[in-house]
């Protein structure tokens, strides 16, 4: 990526720190579940797109909050060190919550969150400029909202509860957060909350077809190939990161979708190489 098209990228969301348990067989209600392995990783719809954003060339920075705790101190060292500008990340008194996700053979996960880490916000009391934000937050302070007013392009997640009116171009969620609703339906919610200055709608379905819906006509994207991996865990927020860095590079929306729908294909792969080797490795 040269100089030019490195962009300048505010990414707001959470920065998790996600124990996985790999189970042996499905969750049912009253069994007994073993675990072949467990591992702790950074996560979070925040983490997962801004790490995409840098893995793609751009200047990322955080806009999250952290704990004061060990577990807080090493992920803000390992997000120095990776490259994030972290000078936007709160540091907040207190111990690091962690996020539990059962994954299962299939790729069913099922994710454990306490109530006070899911009502975590994020805090800023000075307006920010960067070429692009995304956002997956529902809660925004003042200073973000008119931060976001000002910004060239945002890109926000369709927040599931109740969330601040804030200014989106592109607003992108999930069919499996709101299954048997229809697109138009979808659309009304989301330009309740992005105000009259959404142009699109992106649902992701999985490996499914992706629908893009600009509030008259929808769209059906079919990705060019689909593969089978045990572990899609930050694959929508990866999704989203592909789909922002697209689009600033001058594409439509629709043409991004394809090109970071199958982006996001080619990394679910990756990553589940990785783990195979790593597992392979560890055994041997």
């Amino acid at each position: 990526m040269t100089k030019t098209d490195r962009k300048r990228v505010v990414v707001i969301g959470h920065i998790n720190h996600d124990r996985i348990w790999r189970l042996t067989e499905p969750l049912r209600a009253g069994g007994r579940i073993a675990w072949s392995s467990r591992e702790t990783r950074l996560g979070g719809g925040g983490y997962f797109t801004a790490r995409r954003l840098l893995d793609l060339g751009h200047n990322v920075a955080l806009l999250s909050n952290l704990m004061s705790d060990a577990h807080g101190e090493n992920a803000f060292a390992e997000l120095q060190d990776a490259g994030f500008d972290t000078s936007l990340i709160a540091r907040r008194d207190g111990e690091t919550d962690f996020a539990d996700i059962l994954l299962d053979p299939t790729g069913e996960r099922t994710i454990l969150s306490s109530e006070r880490r899911l009502s975590r916000t994020v805090l800023l009391d000075h307006e920010i400029a960067a070429d692009a934000f995304y956002v997956n937050a529902p809660k925004l302070p003042d200073a973000i909202l008119a931060s976001l007013k000002r910004a060239p392009l945002v890109i926000s997640q369709l927040p599931l509860r109740e969330g601040e009116v804030r200014a989106a171009d592109i607003m992108v969620g999930s069919k499996a957060d709101l299954p048997d609703i229809p697109i138009a339906d979808v659309w009304g919610k989301a330009r309740r909350l992005a105000s009259n200055r959404l142009t699109h709608l992106v649902m992701t379905d999985g490996p499914a077809a992706i629908s893009v819906y600009d509030g008259n006509t929808e769209t059906r994207v079919t990705l060019g190939r689909c593969v089978t991996v045990r572990d899609t865990i930050g694959a929508g927020d990866t999704f989203s990161g592909s789909l922002l860095h697209t689009v600033l590079g001058g594409k439509n929306v629709v043409e991004a979708s394809q090109l970071a729908g199958d982006a996001t294909t080619a990394w679910l792969e990756r990553r589940e190489s990785q783990t195979r080797s790593a597992t392979e490795k560890s055994i041997s």
